[in-house]
């Protein structure tokens, strides 16, 4: 199944495919002096500081949980994907990528057999299919084949959501709705990009990634999702896409789109948000044909619509500075904690920090049963 399986070591491709120590080296240098794939660890201790210190000046301390009452803990852990798409596919259709539950209650064969109507019911394959509750892109897989289908839900022991899937370019638009004037901006644009390859008739996939400037700082997973391709000689002209999961930690390539701000895109943005009473604050992921409908806020599909804990991606960027990555999180972090104080003040419940304790530690054990 393409785009399914968990990265492997870094630097530790599957048996059959070799690659030198000076190779390994290099891949692992490259990727520490770009802090993009610095581990999380690495890059939020000023950002968890700055959250603590704001949230102990909130009121209430949790004020932040408040952000996106119609969220789980407004989004920091734990959250489906189906309570904020349900409403949008209910009262903005036009605006989602088409989906439907698959619950982890229903045997499989009525799994499957669900799914096999939903794909009769539009274009067939390829579509989507991933864990109502996830992150980063875990579980996410394109699938193309009703045995691809069969093998994804039989491994599933959580709901999953099928999605139609959507071609075009791939974006992230940050939003948030004012707590004073209630209207709705936008705060970040990322640029969600598939990175590929060209053969040329002599070298193998393995030998084309360790030669690709972008796709060698991602070949550790690269190894393990393509591990059956590895040897495989592409024909000249032949270009093999190497990534289809708009997620960066998959391996896609995020680019600054803030550029694209446009007040018809803006517009766009609010209509979403009014069919999905209390949402006020996050990321949407989305496609679209290409960057003129972007801007022009038209043939927009929502893939998600994440919440508190997603960021403003366009920080990735190949070379940003990490000063600048880190004051552009900072201060989404200061306005959703704006938004939380004025949605607790206004009668949004909050969650405890003993409550979030419990949901992290139940994603936790989730995240071990998707790859």
């Amino acid at each position: 199944m393409n785009g399914t399986l968990p990265p492997a070591a870094a630097g530790s491709p599957p048996p059959g495919f070799r690659v030198t120590r000076r190779q390994r080296f290099g891949i692992g240098l490259s990727r520490l002096l770009r802090w993009e794939f610095w581990p999380s660890w690495a890059f939020y201790p000023p950002i968890v500081v700055y959250i603590l210190a704001r949230s102990a000046r909130a009121r209430p301390f949790m004020a932040v949980t408040a952000a996106n009452p119609c969220l789980r803990a407004s989004g920091i852990v734990g959250e489906t994907k189906h309570d904020a798409l349900a409403p949008l596919q209910a009262r903005a259709p036009d605006y989602v990528a088409e989906f439907a539950m698959l619950p982890s209650a229903w045997p499989l064969a009525q799994r499957i057999a669900a799914l096999q109507a939903f794909v009769a019911s539009g274009p067939g394959y390829p579509v989507v299919l991933k864990p109502d509750i996830g992150q980063r892109g875990r579980g996410v897989a394109v699938i193309r084949s009703e045995a691809q289908a069969a093998a994804y839900l039989a491994d599933a022991r959580d709901d999953v959501i099928a999605q139609r899937h959507i071609a075009g370019s791939e974006y992230g638009v940050f939003v948030y709705r004012d707590p004073k004037s209630g209207r709705v901006d936008i705060l970040s644009i990322v640029n969600k990009c598939f990175p590929a390859v060209t053969g040329d008739g002599r070298r193998s996939l393995g030998e084309l990634i360790l030669a690709d400037a972008r796709a060698r700082l991602i070949a550790p997973g690269l190894f393990q999702r393509l591990a059956r391709r590895l040897e495989e000689i592409p024909a000249a002209g032949e270009v093999v896409q190497l990534v289809e999961i708009g997620a960066h930690c998959r391996g896609s390539l995020f680019l600054d789109g803030n550029h694209l701000r446009s007040e018809p895109l803006r517009e766009a943005m609010s209509a979403i948000l009014d069919a999905v009473p209390g949402y006020h604050f996050g990321r949407l992921d989305l496609r679209c044909p290409d960057e003129a409908h972007l801007v022009a806020g038209r043939g927009l599909k929502v893939l998600e619509m994440n919440g508190v804990t997603a960021e403003s991606a366009h920080i990735y960027h190949p070379d940003t500075p990490l000063i600048d990555g880190w004051r552009a999180m900072i201060r989404q972090w200061r306005i959703a904690i704006e938004i939380g104080e004025a949605n607790a003040a206004a009668g949004a419940a909050t969650t405890g920090l003993i409550d979030l304790l419990q949901l992290w530690r139940a994603d936790l054990a989730r995240g071990e049963r998707w790859f």
